[in-house]
């Protein structure tokens, strides 16, 4: 008996502590959020409505590459996956240039009004020599690097 009633008070609870979907959730996400990585670094993406995405990094000019642009997508309920595309150039003597590419995952939480106030996820970065296409299956990356991030959206008040 005990059992049924644990049962019957999760499908009753459960729904409940679930986060509402979205009327529109293209909508839900579209907006800018600044990104905390795990090792503290910080970038700012701006996800738009026709599917674009732009991406500022506080080590671009440290490391010396450019903004990235690139396109997103929903993947599911509070979910996206994104591509962008930055070009690097040499900072330091190394002759380090070419293109990084960058696949994100976002997961979104936190929604008020219709916006989602936190997204959180991880990113798999490849850099590829000078003059390699970035997207082309065969291409071999010089660099390979990952971060998680946690962040929010910024907003205008």
């Amino acid at each position: 008996m005990l059992r049924i009633f644990a049962i019957a008070a999760m499908l009753v609870a459960g729904p409940a502590l679930a986060e509402e979907a979205p009327d529109d959730p293209v909508a839900a996400i579209e907006g800018t959020y600044l990104l905390i990585q795990h090792d503290g670094f910080q970038r700012a993406l701006s996800f738009d409505r026709s599917g674009n995405i732009i991406q500022a990094s506080d080590l671009q000019t440290l490391i010396g590459f450019t903004t990235s642009l690139g396109a997103w997508a929903t993947d599911g309920p509070g979910k996206a996956k994104a591509t962008v595309i930055s070009f690097n150039f040499d900072v330091d003597g190394s002759d380090e240039i070419g293109a990084t590419e960058i696949a994100y995952t976002f997961t979104f939480s936190d929604l008020v009004d219709g916006k989602y106030q936190r997204i959180a996820g991880a990113l798999d970065g490849r850099t590829y020599a000078d003059r390699q296409d970035p997207l082309a299956p065969t291409a071999e990356p010089v660099r390979v690097f990952g971060y998680t991030f946690e962040g929010r959206r910024v907003t205008a008040d």
